[in-house]
């Protein structure tokens, strides 16, 4: 019995000593040079949390906010899953509307969308002074200049855009965009102007057909005829 309390005491002990010594970075920028999850406290006095930090490609310092690689995780979730956050930081996930709000209500970003279609063409769009705003405001969405990439834009349309999910909807017209597209995203109006727009969040289509625009695609890379088999939304710290 001695022995057991013993074990189970040192147990204890290595947990706590592991996470006082727990390192955790104010961002992706400070973080080590190795892709990665890190842990980061932005403000003070807010509790750390897990990121995915991109370090080794388009120069690094990267914070991934979205990532999607296969079809094993539904993007079709609810208004509360959107922004608390889901999946998996090593594979598919949505880093969450409310961590985005208080990243960037504190600090001044840039967003980077990469894609990979199903021809193995990789291509990316950069834009400035990235925001959500905060619940009140449905996370809605603020960025400028898109004039750095290869993609071409399909994303300032939604500039000033509300969020939606299928359960919450707040896009214009008078459509439930979120449950048209079959994802949560800064709809704007689903039946217009298709060229312009994209939905990373959409169905992720194996059979690389796209019915009625609610996979996975970008306006100016391919559009709903191309379905993408991979996306990443990544934010920085601007310089």
């Amino acid at each position: 019995m001695t022995h057991l309390i013993r074990i189970v005491c040192c147990l204890i002990y290595s947990t706590s000593l592991i996470s006082a010594i727990r390192v955790t970075y104010r961002s992706c920028t400070d973080a080590p040079a190795q892709s990665g999850i890190y842990w980061i406290s932005p403000a003070d006095t807010a509790p750390p949390f897990q990121v995915y930090c991109e370090q080794e490609k388009f120069a690094g310092q990267w914070l991934v906010v979205q990532s999607r690689n296969d079809a094993s995780t539904n993007f079709n979730r609810t208004w509360n899953e959107y922004k608390f956050g889901f999946g998996s930081l090593r594979n598919n996930f949505w880093l969450g509307l409310e961590v985005l709000y208080q990243l960037t209500t504190s600090s001044a970003y840039d967003l980077m969308v990469v894609m990979e279609n199903y021809l193995d063409f990789v291509a990316f769009q950069r834009y400035e002074n990235f925001a959500v705003r905060d619940e009140s405001e449905a996370y809605s969405l603020s960025l400028s200049d898109a004039n750095t990439g290869t993609a071409g834009d399909s994303l300032l349309i939604y500039n000033g855009e509300k969020f939606s999910t299928f359960d919450r909807a707040n896009n214009k017209g008078t459509a439930n965009c979120a449950a048209e597209m079959a994802g949560g995203y800064w709809h704007y109006d689903c039946r217009k102007v298709l060229s312009t727009r994209s939905n990373l969040n959409g169905l992720y289509d194996l059979e690389h057909i796209m019915r009625n625009g609610s996979g996975m695609w970008w306006g100016m890379f391919g559009g709903t005829g191309k379905p993408l088999k991979m996306t990443r939304m990544m934010i920085k710290l601007r310089e």
